[in-house]
């Protein structure tokens, strides 16, 4: 089999690095792409989990020639952002998603340049997807729209039970070993990191550039979840799962599902498609976990319904949230 190229998955010309220092000091990395011309609206791509601003440099391009500023941030913890933990920064940590919300509240009120006139639109993975859905219920108005792909509603134990993982999540709280490895957790390896039997993605050229970008990058290099991240995730599915917390999130929401996701819970998410008051559900047959990352015959199933959904977002009639002042900005922690 011949492997296609991807340039696309090189740093778009006009892309731009940025850093600020979030509530805890944590030093968050963002990089942003302005349209040509004047800007239609401006998107906020959020990556998933393990994730980096550089796995979505295609997908901004193609937002980018859409008219539509970007801005990407990597979370705390991946990417090019602070790790929790200096003596094995690759552990996926977590010390609980509240911060990860307050900062992405920092970074569309005091970051991101947003384009003048058109909507803020929120364009969020699996991990980044649960992180936007609970930003969109508590910061109500900020975002006129969102489209999540794959959202993390759950997470996917495999062959453990649900309820055995998440005993032993507490009882590593209890034991105060929240920052080791879950049974069989390791540093990022080529072996885990191998395109076949992955359940990702069926385009091998994308998810070869994709480890191609974090070899050649080593300090992007994330390995497995710690008890810590299991342990505050569930803690916050508990929240976002709550029937009347997804019905107040009335956000006009492209809610994208795969028909072989196997990496978070697929359940939960066409329960959350059901929930939310303003959603529309996009079901991708043959497309696994990344439909950003997949085959381009299922990926253009994707855009074709994100170019639909953005062009009801720029017509006149549609739904448009009152979006709130932004608030002063905050000087960066010394």
């Amino acid at each position: 089999m011949t492997e296609k190229p991807v340039p696309s998955l090189r740093e778009p010309d006009g892309f731009k690095w940025g850093s600020f220092t979030n509530a805890k000091g944590a030093d968050i990395r963002y990089g942003s792409l302005k349209a040509e011309g004047e800007s239609k609206g401006t998107v906020v791509m959020l990556p998933g989990f393990r994730e980096s601003v550089e796995k979505y440099f295609e997908a901004a391009q193609e937002m980018k020639d859409r008219g539509f500023d970007v801005w990407l941030m990597d979370w705390r913890g991946q990417g090019g952002s602070e790790r929790y933990l200096q003596d094995n920064p690759q552990k996926m940590h977590h010390e609980g998603y509240d911060e990860q919300i307050e900062t992405l509240h920092q970074f569309t009120q005091t970051v991101v340049d947003k384009a003048p006139s058109g909507p803020l639109i929120m364009s969020a993975h699996s991990m980044g997807a649960h992180i936007g859905l609970r930003y969109l219920k508590e910061h109500a108005g900020v975002f006129d729209s969102a489209m999540l792909s794959a959202p993390m509603l759950d997470i996917n134990t495999g062959t453990l039970p649900k309820p055995l993982a998440r005993q032993m999540a507490k009882f590593a709280k209890a034991g105060n070993y929240l920052d080791k490895y879950i049974p069989g957790g390791s540093d990022w390896s080529e072996e885990k990191n191998a395109f076949k039997d992955n359940n990702k993605t069926a385009d091998e050229a994308r998810f070869k550039a994709a480890v191609d970008i974090v070899r050649a990058n080593p300090d992007l290099k994330t390995g497995d979840p710690t008890y810590g991240w299991v342990y505050h995730t569930f803690q916050s599915i508990d929240i976002l799962s709550q029937e009347d917390y997804l019905k107040e999130i009335k956000t006009p929401i492209l809610l994208q599902i795969s028909e072989h996701e196997n990496v978070v819970d697929k359940p939960a998410q066409e329960r959350a498609a059901g929930l939310l008051p303003n959603c529309k559900r996009v079901d991708i047959a043959g497309a696994q976990h990344e439909i950003w990352h997949e085959i381009d015959a299922l990926r253009k199933l994707w855009l074709d319904k994100v170019d639909t959904f953005l062009a009801e977002r720029l017509s006149p009639s549609g739904p448009r949230p009152k979006k709130p002042e932004p608030s002063a900005p905050r000087p960066p922690k010394p």
